[in-house]
Order: C-alpha cells, then sequence, then structure tokens
C-alpha cells in the first residue's frame, strides 16, 4: 500500500508537470536544435523543465537525493527525445520507470 500512496502521486506529478505546466514554447525551447527565434539558450529552457520535476519529486518524497536524481536524469531523458534517439512514448515510460525506482527507494 505505502509503494502505491507514492507511486501514483509521483506519476500524477510527472503528468501535470509535462503535460498541463510545460507550454509549446518550453516544449520547443528547451531542444538543442530548436527554430525558435527566442534568443535564450536551449539548456536555460530544459533546466527550468526539469528543475519542476525535480521540485515536485521532493515534495512527494522529502528525499533531497531523489529529487536531485530526477531533476539530472529528466533532463538526460528529454535530451535524448529532442535530439531523436526515441519518441514520445519511449521517453514517458523511461520517466515512470524512473518513478518505480524512486519508490524502491524511499519505502
Amino acid at each position: 500500500m505505502i509503494f502505491l500512496e507514492k507511486l501514483i502521486p509521483l506519476i500524477l506529478g510527472h503528468f501535470v508537470a509535462d503535460f498541463a505546466i510545460q507550454t509549446d514554447i518550453v516544449a520547443i525551447n528547451k531542444c538543442p536544435n530548436n527554430k525558435s527565434k527566442i534568443n535564450i539558450n536551449w539548456a536555460w529552457w530544459m533546466t527550468g523543465h526539469v528543475s519542476l520535476h525535480g521540485l515536485i519529486v521532493f515534495f512527494i518524497t522529502g528525499n533531497v537525493f531523489i529529487a536531485a536524481g530526477e531533476t539530472i536524469i529528466h533532463f538526460y531523458i528529454d535530451y535524448l527525445k529532442c535530439i531523436g534517439k526515441f519518441n514520445l512514448l519511449i521517453d514517458q515510460l523511461l520517466h515512470i520507470l524512473c518513478k518505480f525506482i524512486w519508490v524502491l527507494f524511499i519505502i
């Protein structure tokens, strides 16, 4: 039961941050090969996006190390998706797999 009490909020928080909160401007500009005319380096957009994910994970787990891990791994997964190494489905499956791993660390 404790497993699901942590896993479900982590997954819901992920989808809120990745789809409800992330704007099209962020989704486009966080990729290094974007064609946007906004003159802010892609890494700043990506850092802002993944920091939100790390913050949500921290609020749910209360663990700063897991939050930092989420931030770093989310950056890497999104970067690989942005450069075409895999599609949105694989991207989302990898993010959800991370949530399973975080819960294993805290129960």
